[in-house]
Order: C-alpha cells, then structure tokens, then sequence
C-alpha cells in the first residue's frame, strides 16, 4: 500500500505540471492512509482546483505509464534538475552522505529524484482522492519559503477507500472546532493566530473543572 500511494504521489505531481507549467517540486510521500505533495506555485490553490486534477491524474492513471528507475551520477542529476532548487538541494545532501549515484523516476514525460520502489506502471494505482490543500514550509523550516501541499489518498478497492472516506466524515463530526463553535465552548480566529483558543464562560468552567481533578 506505501508502493502504491508513493506511486500516486508521483502521478499527482505530474497532474500539477500539466495544469500549472513552471512548477517547482518539493517531496512527495505515502503516509499513514495516503500521501501528499508540496510545490512551490504561483497559482494559490484553491478546492475547486481539486477535481481538474483528480481528472488529470484519472488520465494518467489510465494511460498506464511504465514506472521506470534509472540510475545517474550528481553532474546529470543536477543538469537536469537545474531549474528544481528543492531537488538541487536534495542532490546535495546525497552527494554529502557520500553516494555517487542517484535513483530517478520516470513515467511518460515526467520525472523525479526519487529513491522508489514505485508500481510497475500507473495503471496499478487504485482509485485516488484528492482531499485538501495546506501551507508547508520547506523541511518543516518556519525560516524557509512556504510550499502548497496537496493530500490524497489511494486504496486498492472502490470499496476500501469509501469506507475510509465514510470514516473521515464521521470523524469530521467530532471534530473540535466544529464541537467548540456548536458547543458554545471556544472559538478559534486567524487573526489571533490558528494556534489560539478563546475561551468561552462554558470551555473555561470545563477546563477548570478538568484541571482541577
């Protein structure tokens, strides 16, 4: 399942160059229940751009591109990822830990500085979703530039990622924003900072009355 969803990453990431030309790529692994994307864009993402590139990455996966690894030494790595500084940068701490040649993936016109293993072709990926679009700095570095990621998901039946998509909804129905606001305990405003709750008469009486046992 990790082959899987880091193969659908790849894929993803070929759907966003097709849509926005000039792209520059962050990373892109399988994590627990799916896998995600950063990428540096001048475009600012936004929901509605999901579904034109779920349909894209649909094509793809259709199409059943041959994964292909190869193998090239830092000099090719970094000519032909000249115009990628976050793949230049990751070439550079390969060539730091001592290793002399680099793994790339290919599938149709696109390419990635990639350790793998991946699926033998595209049309292996079960069916995909597109879930939702965040900020990200690069490395997890506050001094670095924020990326746009992108999450999904992949499962190898229809019938298993619509039991997980049934359990995200449930648990989006707990979650605790949504239980603050209606609850009339907290609330949450960007102003102030995503980080900082404000406590209402009724969340303030449950925290004191949590703390104090």
């Amino acid at each position: 399942m990790e082959t899987l969803r880091h193969s659908a990453s790849h894929v993803m990431a070929q759907a966003v160059l097709s849509m926005f030309p000039g792209v520059k790529f962050g990373i892109g692994p399988a994590i627990d229940h799916g896998f995600y994307y950063d990428f540096e864009l001048s475009h600012a993402l936004a929901p509605e751009d999901l579904p034109l590139l779920q349909q894209k990455m649909d094509e793809i996966v259709a199409a059943d591109l041959a994964f292909t690894r190869e193998e090239i030494d830092v000099g090719a790595a970094r000519e032909l990822f000249k115009d990628q500084p976050y793949k230049l940068e990751l070439i550079a701490d390969i060539e730091a830990a001592g290793d002399s040649a680099i793994s790339i993936y290919r599938q149709g016109e696109f390419v990635d500085l990639c350790r793998g293993p991946h699926l033998v072709s595209s049309g292996g990926i079960g069916p995909v979703k597109l879930l939702s679009i965040a900020g990200a700095y690069w490395r997890g570095d506050e001094k670095r530039p924020m990326l746009q990621r992108i999450y999904g998901t992949a499962f190898a039946t229809q019938a298993e990622l619509d039991a997980h998509l049934a359990r995200l909804e449930e648990a989006a129905k707990r979650d605790h924003r949504k239980l603050g606001r209606e609850l009339d305990l907290f609330s949450i405003r960007e102003e102030f900072g995503p980080g900082l709750v404000l406590w209402h008469p009724k969340g303030a009486t449950v925290r004191r009355v949590i703390e104090d046992f």
